[in-house]
């Protein structure tokens, strides 16, 4: 802690607030914990490079979905086609034996 220029130390971390960043320190077994003025934790750059790395998962899962309902489309739209020539065909087949598919 800086006064009048000076550097001493802070006699007791544990629930401390920083007078000039507003931020609380917390002393736990496991290592320091720091929260920001309204209570929430800052995270460690561990769990940091873990919700980066479920938000990465997370993107990558949705554009494989999206991929795959692409490929439905296509398909549908494929078969769709097919049918449609089909139907062509067989109208065309109706027509050569002198009949009209639009009567039937």
């Amino acid at each position: 802690l800086r006064q009048e220029g000076l550097l001493s130390s802070i006699p007791e971390i544990k629930g401390w607030v920083s007078p000039r960043l507003n931020i609380r320190f917390e002393l736990r077994e496991d290592g320091l914990e720091i929260y920001s003025l309204d209570g929430q934790k800052f995270l460690t750059s561990l769990e940091l490079s873990q919700r980066l790395e479920q938000e990465r998962l997370k993107a990558e899962q949705a554009s494989l979905q999206l991929e795959q309902e692409r490929f439905k489309a296509e398909q549908a739209s494929l078969q769709l086609e097919q049918e449609r020539l089909k139907a062509e065909r067989l109208a065309e087949y109706i027509r050569s034996l002198g009949i009209d598919p639009d009567t039937l």
